[in-house]
């Protein structure tokens, strides 16, 4: 067990180091990629500013570019011109991380700039002032050439805002980005102008993502041993089943990579083995025993019988004292027999269809003579009927009334009733009861909880015991509670799924 729990630790720490370095390797990942589109952002907008003074001749050298343009033969063009151009330009990214401008027809281009991505200052503000300060355009053309950028949003803020403001001036917008307002003096109109962010996908959003997946992979890891754990509890409920049914060997071929389950296993079935071992010579020898009895008890029963024809009616009386006693040693060997058969590692039933009033009904009739002073009361339909070993049943009903009849004081009540996976039989009695602490004890062989009975009165301690036994074969049990007539209460209940011929 200890190597599944390390198992189960090692997935958390792979786990947690996993969704840790992912997290890491995707923010640097999508950090470098946001600054690579940010940077093509700026250089976006620091072509189309540099191409709108170039064309339209505002300025022939611009130093505050990162481009370098091949501005001979350039003609000035229309600011509807310019726009269309603007708005057609044509990328071109190479290996070295350089760039590449053109503007019109890629065979014959009216503009072409070239520059390096880098880590050097844009000097956006500076392309803008010239361009938007210019005196060769009115304000109409300046906010048409800016319009026609898609790299530059555009938005108009109110005057009251900018008053304090003259020209272009760099200010702080939202998001923490920085952007310029521009306050037209001939217009007293004023906007804001800010690069547009390319679209990606949020940085936010990625790492949930990332995060999210790592965390399932790892519950994923360990929901697999959990569900191994549990398939091998299962196989080795099943195989501890088996053993306290008796049956010793390890089945083969245990689902067990770490071998845990199979040394747990062959250990249960090295002390089962041991144990069996230890009841069979038990249960051999308790059988030889009352097997070899049998054959003097029925000679001292002929003796007996002989003897007290020709004896003088005072010794007869002493011969039927000693008749009683050879009888009840025969009734324990006969008892002892029993419960060997019932305690040995398989018993052959024969579940049949078995009509309980019937059942009941005989017992009583059978039994009279010892019931003939108290009151039973029958709970039980003459169409009630039940599937179980019919002899079995019979000796476990037997047992059962005729220790209720011991102890009650005038009544015992027998009742049957069922349900959709069991049968049960109730017993009743108004005697004295049995305690809590002592309801376990009944069941033991021998076992009998007042030392002061006799044995006409107390018995052997087997019956009990035999009862246990034949609902354990038929896959039931036999509980006891108290009784609402004063006394104890056995429930003999047993299986509506236990219904094969043999249990082995």
């Amino acid at each position: 067990m200890k190597t599944e729990m390390w198992r189960l630790y090692r997935h958390l720490l792979f786990g947690g180091v996993v969704i840790v370095a992912a997290c890491y390797l995707v923010m640097e990942f999508i950090q470098i990629r946001f600054g690579t589109a940010r940077v093509e952002q700026l250089l976006c907008a620091d072509a189309e500013f540099s191409s709108a003074l170039l064309l339209t001749n505002i300025s022939r050298q611009l130093p505050e570019s990162q481009f370098s343009w091949a501005v001979e033969g350039t003609p000035s063009l229309s600011v509807e011109a310019v726009s269309r151009l603007i708005g057609e330009k044509k990328w071109l990214r190479f290996p070295d991380n350089s760039y590449q401008l053109t503007f019109g027809d890629i065979d014959a281009p009216v503009l072409v700039g070239r520059a390096v991505q880098s880590d050097s200052l844009f000097q956006l503000e500076a392309l803008l002032k010239r361009l938007l300060l210019s005196e060769k355009l009115s304000s109409q053309d300046k906010v048409a050439l800016l319009e026609s950028m898609p790299c530059l949003s555009i938005k108009p803020i109110s005057p009251e805002l900018s008053d304090s403001l003259t020209g272009v001036a760099l200010v702080h917008g939202v998001y923490s980005e920085y952007g310029f307002v521009w306050k037209d003096d001939d217009t007293n109109r004023s906007l804001y102008l800010s690069v547009t962010h390319s679209n990606t996908l949020s940085l936010t959003w990625i790492v949930v993502v990332v995060v999210g997946v790592g965390i399932a992979i790892m519950l994923i890891l360990i929901w697999r041993e959990l569900v191994a754990l549990d398939f091998k509890r299962k196989t080795f409920e099943s195989i501890t089943r088996q053993i306290a049914r008796g049956r010793s060997g390890v089945p083969k071929g245990i689902p067990d990579s770490s071998g845990t389950l199979k040394e747990l296993a062959y250990s249960f079935d090295s002390m089962s083995s041991h144990i069996q071992r230890l009841l069979k010579v038990q249960r051999e020898m308790i059988n030889a025993i009352s097997h070899e009895l049998r054959t003097p008890i029925a000679r001292l029963r002929f003796g007996l019988e002989v003897m007290k024809d020709e004896v003088d009616p005072i010794v007869a009386k002493t011969i039927e004292g000693l008749e009683g006693d050879v009888e009840e040693l025969n009734t324990l060997v006969d008892e002892v027999l029993t419960y060997g058969k019932l305690e040995g590692g398989s018993l052959a039933l024969n579940f049949k269809e078995v009509s309980v009033f019937q059942l009941v009904n005989g017992i009583l009739q059978h039994n009279h003579l010892l019931l003939q002073h108290l009151h039973v009361e029958v709970d039980i339909r003459q169409d009630d009927v039940a599937i179980a070993d019919e002899h079995h049943l019979n000796r476990a009903l037997q047992n059962l009334i005729l220790n209720a009849a011991k102890y009650a004081t005038d009544k015992i009540v027998v009742s049957f009733s069922y349900d959709a996976e069991r049968w049960q039989l109730d017993i009743e009695d108004d005697g004295p009861g049995i305690a809590f602490e002592d309801r376990d004890k009944v069941f033991v062989p021998f076992q009998r909880l007042d030392n002061s009975r006799t044995r006409a009165s107390g018995g052997y301690g087997l019956g009990l015991a035999i009862v246990q036994r034949i609902a354990f074969w038929h896959g039931g049990a036999v509980l006891i509670d108290a009784s609402e007539t004063g006394g104890a209460k056995f429930s003999f209940i047993w299986s509506r799924s236990q219904h094969q011929n043999t249990l082995s």
